[in-house]
């Protein structure tokens, strides 16, 4: 056989195996390419616990879509030649420095960040060369103005998650924010939020009101019954959750010692977080025979105690107030001792909705837990109260929000220098 048979033979084969391949690959399973994840920079922040709650939450709902780098600038930050302040600022707030608190962050703090903008913007202009965003989302306050000067000059989209009601720390130098891909998620209508964006020139198309971030665990539903026979509660009896703070504040024994003492006929849940000395202390405590309790040490079941919860009481702070509010519990918040300057808005909020109220004082915690247990007219106005306030719809809005500000868009112009009080 010739040389130029051989080849024409070969060249049918092969030809016939080419025409035949698309037939024989139908049958099988190809697997996909895998999807490449775009990149979200979160600016967070150690400072009390909602910052890293908030952080959390995100990275859960949105971890199958976006890849996630959390970084904390204002830790990083070195003022006056030393370490940021947000340990300082936890240790005021575990030792009740509260109206210290008030006063640097209403007026040293801003002084400061301001003389810190340069240093800031280069900061962060630094984590956005070194990891390459999509986005720049922050959980901060004080510190949006700079960072999003360095997200505009990279041409990257910048969202605000606030983590409060009271914005007078996350509007921080916003009226010289012109970055033209920049949005700012915020929890209510409350003149605290939306006014003091609108102060800033923040114009209202720029505003998501969806409610502030939670975790979804808080929105799954529970059996309370089955939950109460885990926990070996009574079933017969109301439950009260006290939790004042993750670090367990000395409040809660004393409403522990309060309410216990009393023939109330209750079962307390008292969460003493990492408070190991106070947790002993807590059982050690003498209870009226008509009422029983469970001491909680540091945990994470936090949706599972609410569940069996007929009333909390809590410290008014804007990641309790809003956990509590999504699991539509009636809420007495702490105010035995001074509030927090931004705190005071949801205090503000849960009377505005009619869900709850204030202590503000030891001697009034009896006459007022009552009614929230017993009073039926006073416990059915709250769920009807419940019915007509606006639901949080961040975990189900939050995704589109970002997919939007991510997708591809014309280059972001620069905008004149501004010289920002």
């Amino acid at each position: 056989m010739s040389t130029r048979c051989k080849f024409q033979r070969k060249l049918k084969k092969w030809l016939w195996a080419f025409a035949f391949t698309p037939l024989f690959l139908q049958g099988e399973e190809i697997e996909p390419a895998p999807v490449q994840k775009k990149k979200i920079l979160v600016l967070c922040s150690n400072g009390g616990n909602g910052h890293n709650a908030a952080a959390g939450a995100l990275k859960t709902i949105l971890d199958a879509r976006y890849d996630f780098k959390v970084v904390y600038p204002i830790d990083e930050l070195e003022i006056f030649g030393v370490k940021s302040g947000e340990g300082v600022y936890n240790l005021a707030l575990r030792n009740g420095w509260t109206r210290s608190v008030n006063v640097v962050s209403r007026y040293v703090a801003p002084k400061i960040f301001r003389g810190y903008k340069k240093k800031i913007e280069n900061l962060i202009k630094n984590h956005i060369e070194e990891q390459k965003p999509d986005l720049v989302i922050s959980v901060i306050p004080f510190i949006n103005y700079p960072a999003s000067e360095a997200a505009r000059k990279a041409n990257i989209p910048y969202l605000i998650i606030t983590t409060d009601n009271d914005l007078q720390t996350f509007v921080h130098g916003l009226q010289g924010v012109c970055h033209t891909n920049f949005k700012v998620v915020v929890g209510t209508h409350l003149w605290c939020t939306s006014e003091m964006l609108y102060q800033r020139n923040i114009p209202d198309k720029v505003i998501e009101r969806i409610g502030l971030p939670v975790r979804p665990d808080f929105l799954v539903k529970k059996d309370p019954k089955a939950l109460r026979e885990e926990y070996k509660i009574p079933a017969h009896k109301p439950v009260i959750l006290v939790m004042i703070g993750g670090a367990g504040g000395d409040a809660a024994y004393e409403y522990a010692k309060t309410l216990g003492g009393v023939q109330l006929g209750v079962h307390l849940i008292v969460c003493a977080g990492r408070n190991e000395e106070m947790a002993q202390n807590l059982r050690k405590l003498k209870l009226n025979p008509s009422n029983s309790m469970t001491v909680m040490e540091f945990t994470d079941k936090i949706p599972e105690l609410m569940t069996m919860a007929d009333l909390i009481i809590t410290k008014p702070g804007t990641l309790s107030t809003t956990e509590s509010l999504v699991m539509q519990l009636p809420i007495l918040m702490d105010c035995t001792t001074p509030v927090i300057s931004w705190e005071q808005a949801n205090i503000d909020l849960i009377k505005s909705y009619g869900v709850g109220d204030f202590i503000k004082d030891f001697d009034e915690v009896e006459l007022q837990v009552r009614p929230y247990l017993y009073d039926s007219e006073l416990r059915h106005q709250i769920q009807q109260a419940y019915q007509k306030m606006p639901a949080n719809r961040f975990n189900e809005s939050i995704t589109s929000i970002i997919d939007e500000m991510c997708a591809p868009k014309t280059k972001i112009p620069l905008c004149g220098a501004q010289t920002i009080p």
